[in-house]
C-alpha cells in the first residue's frame, strides 16, 4: 500500500471507530439544519414581507445557512491544535522519524477529515433538493464544483492552520490565536452573514484577502449562483493564498525546528 493511501485508511479507521456515534452525529445534525433553517428563515421572509433579500431568495437563503455548517466543517479539518498539542506533548517527535515531511503527513490527515465531512455536504445538499421536490442534473454538477472549490478552500486553510499552529514553537499557547483565526474567517468568509450582506468598501477590500474564497464562493458555487469570473478569480486567489500560507509555514518551521526541545525523547 503507498503511503498516502496507507496514512488516509489510518485516519478513516479513527474517524469510524465510533460508528454509532458518527451515525447519530452525522444524520442528527443534517435533519436538525434542515428544520431549523427552514423555520428560522420563513419567519423572517413572513415577518419583512419581502420575497427577496439582497438577492438572497427564502429558498436560496435556506439552502445558504444548511450549507455553512458543514462547510466549516469540510474547511477546518481537524479543527485547533491538530499539530500544536503534540509540539507540546512530545509526540511530534515521530514526525521527524518519519520518511515523508511533517507537512505532507499534516496536510494529508487534515485533507481526510475534510473529505469526510464533505460526504455530509453532498447528503444535506441532496437531501434539501429531494425534499424540495427533486434533483436536476445541472444541480448535481453544481454540486460537484462546489464540492471542488470546498477542497481548494481546505488545502489553502490547512496551509494557514499549519504556519500559525507551528508558532507554538515559540509560545506556550496558541489556542486563542487560533480561535481568533477561525473567528475572522468564518465572519469575513461569510459563515455568519453572507458577503453579499457587507457594505460595498468593506466588499471592495476582501477581494484582497483569502477570507470571501474560503465560505462565501463555495458556497455559492454549490448553489449554483456564482459568475463564471467568480470561479477564475477564485482559483486564482486561492492557488496564490495557499502558496503563500504554505512558504511561510515553510519559513516558520526553518526557524523554529532549533526551537523544539523534543519533550520524552
Amino acid at each position: 500500500m503507498k503511503w498516502w493511501a496507507f496514512i488516509i485508511a489510518s485516519e478513516m479507521r479513527k474517524i469510524l471507530a465510533f460508528r454509532f456515534d458518527f451515525w447519530v452525529t452525522f444524520l442528527g445534525q443534517s435533519f436538525i439544519q434542515i428544520i431549523i433553517s427552514i423555520s428560522l428563515w420563513k419567519s423572517i421572509f413572513e415577518s419583512r414581507e419581502s420575497q427577496e433579500m439582497m438577492g438572497y431568495s427564502l429558498e436560496s437563503i435556506v439552502l445558504y445557512y444548511l450549507i455553512v455548517p458543514v462547510g466549516s466543517k469540510m474547511l477546518t479539518g481537524e479543527n485547533i491544535g491538530f499539530l500544536s498539542r503534540e509540539i507540546y506533548d512530545g509526540s511530534f517527535n515521530r514526525y521527524l522519524l518519519y520518511p515523508i515531511s511533517f507537512f505532507q503527513y499534516k496536510t494529508l490527515t487534515y485533507l481526510t477529515y475534510s473529505c469526510f465531512y464533505g460526504l455530509q455536504l453532498i447528503f444535506i445538499f441532496l437531501s434539501y433538493h429531494i425534499l424540495s421536490g427533486g434533483i436536476q442534473s445541472e444541480q448535481l454538477i453544481n454540486l460537484l464544483a462546489g464540492f471542488i472549490f470546498f477542497f481548494m478552500a481546505s488545502v489553502t486553510y490547512s496551509q494557514l492552520a499549519l504556519g500559525i499552529e507551528l508558532i507554538s514553537l515559540w509560545a506556550d499557547n496558541i489556542w486563542s490565536l487560533m480561535v481568533m483565526t477561525r473567528f475572522l474567517c468564518f465572519f469575513f468568509g461569510g459563515a455568519y452573514i453572507p458577503v453579499d450582506f457587507f457594505p460595498q468598501f468593506m466588499k471592495d477590500i476582501l477581494v484582497f484577502t483569502p477570507f470571501p474564497y474560503l465560505i462565501n464562493l463555495p458556497i455559492k458555487v454549490t448553489m449554483g449562483s456564482a459568475r463564471m469570473e467568480d470561479l477564475f478569480s477564485g482559483t486564482v486567489a486561492l492557488l496564490v493564498w495557499t502558496i503563500l500560507f504554505h512558504l511561510g509555514a515553510r519559513l516558520l518551521w526553518k526557524k523554529g525546528q532549533y526551537h523544539y526541545s523534543g519533550v520524552g525523547i
